[in-house]
């Protein structure tokens, strides 16, 4: 029986740092002024590839409050991967800091720096690069055909950069005993992040011997090693800060502006404040990889699941950057118990905008293709797409294809019950229509994720000082990026403490004062630092306990929080008294580390009321429900803000997004948020979040995760939903391309 009766733990908690950001007084990188700082702004190639024949900075340099600029051959002329993950081979290095051969539009070509931003903006305006253009590819297609020069040559004779196969069985054979085989190929685009904070960095090198970078980073840790790799100093000379930070996505775990900035300080001997502007953020950051699936599914006429295969192409841009970590973290979240599978994949360079990190990593494409072809699938065997997907989906025991881990817990049931049951309720008060000119229907999908990387490369550690009174401080390496983590973690450790959440003051992401963290990435904060964080504080309770032994004869033990020296009993508050103020006393530190050795999957249900306008080629989305199974909800209130925010950022994905490519001028024509629509509140249906009851056995406190899981599950939901209503099959997204979007109509 799993003992649910928490202090701190699984209650709906406003976050710690909610009152800082609603009165405007938190501090994210833009508001950061140094003495002496300058302002920055990097000079882009508009061309997605060229050549550069000259610069002339002759002009810019002329302008009142011109403070200086860093060029080409003013860096280290060596190549590099962005990414902020920890090394590995699939880290393939192909970008410069500043480069002379730009291979996509927003390329950094040089920087310039002024004494104010008008004075920045009158810089730019005056710096002179020509080019000579060159034939430039977007999509998958163009990019392999045979006349197609490769992009990286020193990485591959052609443009596939990268290459997973993954199988369990034999899907040819799986193909010949199946009664029933479906095929369909998907195109998927890319997405960008559209966080509310634009990538930013203030970078302090003035002294040439000791960088201080200030960064809206995931993965500060990753961030000072690489930096250390490019400016040529120890990690020890490096201090990586992240202030408050107003979303990342995955777009903030990788570099950007950093090693610009980084070397520019240095050069001018003075800090260097680099913002990017919504044009940059749009088209020079990174995006979700578009990616083109096509994929066989075969089964018995009873439904069984029995063969399942996918030619997987992600479009990766110029830069590998994560290319070849998604597409291996893809291949293995098919959470169907199929006996034969086969994942063949491969990562793609194009003059594309570069792709990187995004929320549901590796999982959201070929989840979408699934689950849509799963949909497709009921409708041929007539059954109920529910039912048909309980009946093959993995159990507690069980492994998902291709995998060597073990499910060890899911509820996946339990989430579909309460989607139906709020499903029945909606169609009780408002009825599904079919009149002839309006249509609704429902469509479904199943989702999971990890709860850290898929790599089991996630690292977390922790450390705890007492102070007298028994109050804690709590220090982690791990970036809140906006989802809530800083508070998730000091309610496990006030939870394992026996204090009160007030009792604990929580300092994080600071390379100088705060122990290793491998990022804030995979989904990995509630599981891999949360355990790191229960650790350090049972090794509190262990450290107090010998503490307690050294200064007395009599025998110490402890049972339930509860100290017993003799015949004597202390609390928490007493014990740590009595150690710190005795003689021969000492201080109470605990430490935790934990290094992933399994990260359990979440898992979600999502069912879309949708609703399709025959006379005018419309659709509506009204209803969005979303179960999570989670394990134990560490903070329940945090979790339906991610079933929510998830959900809406696929509601995006889905129906409006899209990065138009200009035919005549060869680059990103979506460079604003007028072109690049993302959803307003008026767009969105009424979401319904709910929480499964479940436990994880290897989590702290029970706990799995949910920040990237929520998100998976929305495209395919609403187009199967789409498809049921309109009768159309649906391969492609967004929706806005084959239909009218309705916004909701709010009562």
């Amino acid at each position: 029986m799993n003992d649910r009766a928490f202090s701190v733990v699984n209650h709906p908690l406003v976050r710690l740092e909610a009152k800082e950001k609603i009165t405007g007084c938190a501090v994210y990188t833009g508001d950061i002024e140094l003495p002496g700082m300058v302002y920055a702004a990097v000079i882009r190639s508009p061309y997605a590839r060229a050549s550069v024949t000259k610069i002339d900075i002759s002009a810019a340099e002329a302008v009142p409050g011109y403070a200086g600029a860093l060029l080409p051959n003013d860096v280290p002329d060596i190549l590099y991967n962005c990414s902020g993950n920890p090394p590995s081979p699939l880290l393939l290095k192909d970008e410069k800091i500043l480069t002379t051969e730009p291979k996509c539009a927003g390329d950094r070509i040089l920087c310039v720096a002024a004494e104010t931003p008008e004075a920045c903006r009158e810089v730019c305006g005056k710096v002179i690069v020509e080019y000579a253009p060159k034939k430039a590819f977007f999509t998958i297609a163009d990019a392999l055909k045979e006349d197609a020069e490769p992009l990286q040559p020193h990485l591959s004779v052609d443009n596939v950069v990268w290459k997973r196969e993954v199988k369990e069985g034999n899907t040819d054979d799986g193909f010949e005993r199946s009664d029933v085989v479906i095929e369909g190929c998907f195109h998927i685009p890319p997405m960008q992040h559209t966080a509310i904070e634009p990538t930013a960095c203030v970078c302090d090198f003035s002294d040439r011997n000791e960088l201080t970078v200030w960064s809206n980073s995931q993965t500060i840790f990753q961030e000072r090693r690489i930096l250390s790799e490019l400016v040529g100093i120890s990690e020890n000379k490096i201090r990586v800060i992240k202030p408050a930070v107003g979303g990342g996505f995955g777009a903030r775990q990788q570099l950007h502006s950093q090693p610009v900035a980084a070397l520019l300080s240095r050069k001018l001997g003075r800090p260097v404040k680099i913002v990017n502007d919504r044009e940059e953020e749009l088209t020079s950051t990174v995006v979700r990889h578009g990616a083109v699936a096509d994929v066989r599914l075969g089964s018995t006429k009873d439904g069984m699941m029995i063969s399942f295969y996918a030619d997987y192409k992600l479009n990766t841009g110029p830069y590998t950057t994560h290319g070849p970590t998604v597409l291996c973290a893809g291949a293995r979240k098919f959470q169907y118990a199929v006996p034969n599978y086969f994942f063949d994949g491969k990562c793609v360079l194009t003059d594309n905008v570069t792709a990187g990190a995004f929320r549901g990593y590796g999982n959201m494409q070929l989840a979408f293709a699934r689950e849509v072809m799963i949909d497709r699938l009921a409708i041929k065997l007539n059954v109920d797409p529910v039912e048909l997907r309980l009946k093959n989906h993995v159990t507690v025991g069980g492994h998902f294809p291709g995998s060597d881990l073990t499910v060890t817990s899911c509820e996946i049931a339990e989430c579909a019950r309460l989607c139906l049951e709020k499903r029945r309720e909606i169609d009780a008060a408002e009825g599904v229509t079919d009149d002839g000119e309006v249509k609704q229907a429902w469509g479904v999908s199943f989702a999971c994720h990890g709860s850290g990387p898929s790599s089991r490369e996630g690292l977390s550690s922790a450390t705890v000082n007492i102070n007298s009174d028994g109050s804690a401080e709590l220090f982690v390496g791990s970036a809140d990026i906006g989802q809530g983590s800083e508070t998730m973690l000091s309610q496990i450790a006030a939870e394992t403490l026996g204090i009160p959440l007030e009792d604990v003051a929580i300092t994080a992401a600071d390379t100088m004062i705060t122990p290793y963290d491998t990022g804030t990435f995979g989904s990995s904060q509630t599981f891999i630092c949360g355990t790191a964080v229960r650790r350090a504080c049972i090794d509190v309770y262990e450290t107090l306990k010998k503490l307690l032994e050294s200064i007395t004869d009599d025998m110490v033990s402890l049972r339930d929080k509860v100290f017993y020296v003799g015949k004597e009993k202390l609390d928490f508050r007493a014990a740590v008294r009595r150690v710190m103020f005795h003689q021969r006393g000492g201080v109470i530190i605990g430490r935790g580390v934990y290094k992933a050795d399994a990260c359990p999957n979440p898992f979600s249900v999502c069912m879309v009321k949708a609703e399709y306008h025959k006379n005018i080629n419309a659709i509506r989305l009204l209803h969005l429900i979303e179960a999570v199974d989670v394990g134990t909800p560490i903070n329940p209130l945090t979790v339906e803000g991610q079933i929510e925010g998830g959900a809406a950022q696929g509601v995006g994905y889905t129906m409006t997004e899209q990065i138009e490519i200009n035919n005549i001028a060869k680059k990103p024509l979506s460079t604003d948020l007028l072109h690049y629509k993302i959803p307003l509140a008026s767009d969105l249906p009424r979401i319904h979040a709910l929480i499964a009851e479940g436990y994880e056995p290897t989590g702290p406190f029970g706990a799995k995760s949910v920040g990237e899981l929520s998100t998976v599950p929305v495209a395919p939901a609403i187009v199967n939903a789409v498809s049921r209503a309109s009768g159309r099959e649906i391969n492609k997204l967004p929706l806005c391309e084959e239909f009218l979007i309705l916004p909701n109509i709010v009562e």
